[in-house]
């Protein structure tokens, strides 16, 4: 059944917002293949042109404020301020021809005080009166400042000329200095709506992008486009699972790498609770979510949820509220997937892989690649012309069986090697009752120099026991932490050129994980710039009971991710990573099975990597591509339009 009734706003992120619409006839025109019938790529070079640039015709600014500064092109280039930004190039598509920008910073740098902007940028206007659905997107890079509950990112959608119009907030959620689906520097997020109740039928379209209320950072945005809606097409939104950390006035986030041993306590894995929104034309009949969890290629958990109906335009969140609790080491992998009784037409988007691992010794929330390279100078730069001393980045562990720790392992992901910081390795007791419960040093390890050769690996150090302070209880909660100095004093080296700890993003946090301490932060942080974050450190017992598993690491630990941008039909990258070096080979079939491409990329040693395939040599339609690494291979389906 097709719905025209109720408009649903997706941000390809978790919390969608729901926009009411007039009630409108069935359109004619339904093609239902995704097909793109509007792109700007925002190529507006013009060197005859005093600023370099020129709109086309139809766009024009907005300045209610008058503050004679607004929306411009941008080249392919980093954007740099003296101070306060070093952002790399953003890689969007079609970024060789740059991008639609709004750079506060440059705007802003040397005012005191600042000016907060309200600044529009208006498309002219598009025809969709042949399309019976319309689903928007673009690619966004963006950092703002102060919470968005106090600045407004806004696509605003009207088809009478601006006498009314429907708002949407693009604004992701984010928080202070925070990024867009928590993507690094320079990578963009795919924002994604069904504005088919405003917009399909409709003759005269029109698009406004605003921004106000804030007065540093900025904002890109890329590869704008408009395309029809797919018959059937669920998108999972979110999917989470619950440690079971015996407290039901909390929510734990659950643990990558946990030791057997604290196993003890009962822990378990539990509420998994998955989201999908139906972004298709029809609704989607009989759809359920399922959970498995795989253990040596044998399934040891399989729960599903009752089938139901889920309207078009729509989200589903589904809570199954059962629990599963790990016995054996070894690697798990979490299976979440959303599924319906039509033939799905992007199933790739319907599910979400994560892993989990019960070991000897290694107590870790994040797992061994890292999404973000976190600099808690960013944040906490401190005074100018001072240099930052003592600052510590930690993860928070609860200890649910008696333990004896005996190292830190803390994943290194960049800074200034120049000599001027070193750091070392400490752990913190945090007191549970009292009227002091300010965390206190137990044990430490010796400062070292940082170096350009601990760039991208795990460096572990064994703490200095006494004979009493390494055996932990049960109850007991620690930060295990690397404390650093920086004797740079330029507030530039120290806000982007600090030493920088990986951070991870493959389970979706419920609480905080990870705490911060440094000069203007003389309390221990565990809100704000470093809650959102799931920094690479781990605390390491003495423990070594750990037979040898049967898993094949290299295969279990490898992945392969959803080409980007998809579809495509120029260039689109495929990410992914080894556990392990090898030869990797990809290759891409048609749906018939035939061959129709093959890269070889020759050894490729373990970490993350990138390949890029050329669309232009293929035919629209739907492909499979396979990546093989040794005993590692994995298939996922891509779309070609033209």
């Amino acid at each position: 059944m097709k719905r025209t009734l109720t408009l649903l706003l997706a941000l390809c992120l978790l919390t969608p917002a729901l926009l009411k619409a007039q009630d409108s006839k069935a359109i004619p025109g339904l093609k239902g293949n995704g097909q793109v019938f509007y792109l700007e790529t925002f190529g507006w070079e013009n060197l005859n042109d005093p600023k370099g640039w020129t709109a086309p015709e139809g766009f024009y600014m907005l300045d209610p404020k008058d503050i004679g500064y607004n929306w411009h092109w941008w080249p392919n280039d980093s954007l740099v301020s003296s101070i306060l930004t070093r952002e790399p190039p953003m890689r969007s598509t079609t970024a060789e021809n740059g991008s639609l920008c709004l750079f506060l910073d440059q705007y802003n740098e040397g005012k005191d005080p600042r000016v907060d902007l309200d600044n529009s940028i208006v498309f002219p206007p598009i025809d969709c009166s042949t399309h019976g659905s319309v689903i928007v997107s673009y690619q966004t890079c963006f950092m703002c400042y102060n919470d968005s509950e106090y600045w407004q990112m806004l696509l605003e959608v009207s088809v009478d000329n601006w006498v009314h119009s429907a708002q949407y907030d693009v604004g992701w959620g984010v928080r202070h200095k925070g990024r867009p689906n928590n993507t690094s520097p320079g990578v963009p997020a795919i924002f994604e709506a069904n504005i088919s109740d405003v917009a399909a039928g409709q003759s005269n379209v029109q698009f406004k992008f605003t921004w106000r209320n804030t007065s540093l950072y900025f904002w890109q945005i890329d590869d704008f486009s408009l395309a029809e809606a797919w018959d059937y097409d669920l998108k999972l939104k979110f999917a989470e699972m619950e440690w079971d950390d015996k407290d039901d006035n909390t929510l734990a986030s659950p643990i990558f790498m946990i030791p057997k041993s604290q196993l003890a306590g009962g822990g378990n894995y539990m509420n998994f609770r998955g989201s999908a929104l139906n972004f298709g034309e029809y609704d989607s009949e009989e759809a359920f979510f399922e959970v498995d969890i795989v253990k040596n290629n044998q399934n040891v958990f399989h729960k599903s949820s009752e089938p139901k109906t889920i309207p078009t335009l729509i989200i589903d969140t589904t809570l199954i509220a059962d629990s599963y609790a790990p016995v054996d080491f070894g690697h798990y992998l979490v299976t979440y997937n959303y599924q319906q009784k039509d033939p799905e037409n992007t199933p790739a988007d319907n599910t979400k892989t994560v892993y989990f691992n019960v070991t000897d010794s290694v107590y870790s929330h994040a797992d061994n690649t890292s999404e973000e390279n976190y600099n808690w100078g960013i944040e906490a730069y401190g005074t100018v012309d001072l240099p930052n001393l003592g600052h510590l980045v930690g993860s928070i562990y609860n200890i649910f069986a008696n333990c004896e720790v005996s190292s830190i392992s803390v994943y290194i992901a960049g800074g200034l090697a120049d000599g001027s910081i070193d750091y070392c390795f400490k752990l913190f007791q945090v007191p549970t009752e009292g009227d002091d419960l300010t965390p206190y040093e137990l044990l430490g390890t010796s400062y070292v120099i940082y170096d350009s050769t601990m760039i991208g690996k795990w460096i572990t150090m064994a703490l200095d026991k006494d004979g009493e302070s390494e055996f932990l209880e049960a109850g007991d909660k620690v930060y295990a932490c690397i404390e650093y100095s920086n004797t740079h004093t330029e507030t530039a080296i120290k806000r982007y050129d600090n030493l920088k700890i990986g951070a991870d993003y493959s389970f979706r946090l419920l609480d905080a994980v990870s705490v911060s301490r440094g000069d203007d932060y003389a309390a221990w942080a565990t809100t704000g710039y470093p809650a959102a974050r799931n920094v690479m450190i781990r605390l390491n017992i003495n423990d070594h009971s750990n037979p040898i598993d049967g898993v094949d690491v290299g295969k279990a630990m490898s992945s392969l991710d959803q080409n980007y941008p998809n579809p495509f039909s120029d260039f689109t990258e495929i990410n992914y990573t080894l556990a392990n070096g090898n030869e990797v080979t990809l290759q891409v079939r048609d749906i018939t099975g035939r061959v129709v491409l093959q890269q070889n990329e020759g050894f490729v040693p373990a970490g993350k990597h990138m390949l890029k395939i050329n669309g232009g040599r293929l035919e629209a339609g739907i492909y499979l591509y396979t990546l093989q690494a040794g005993s590692f291979t994995e298939t996922r389906r891509m779309t070609v339009t033209r």
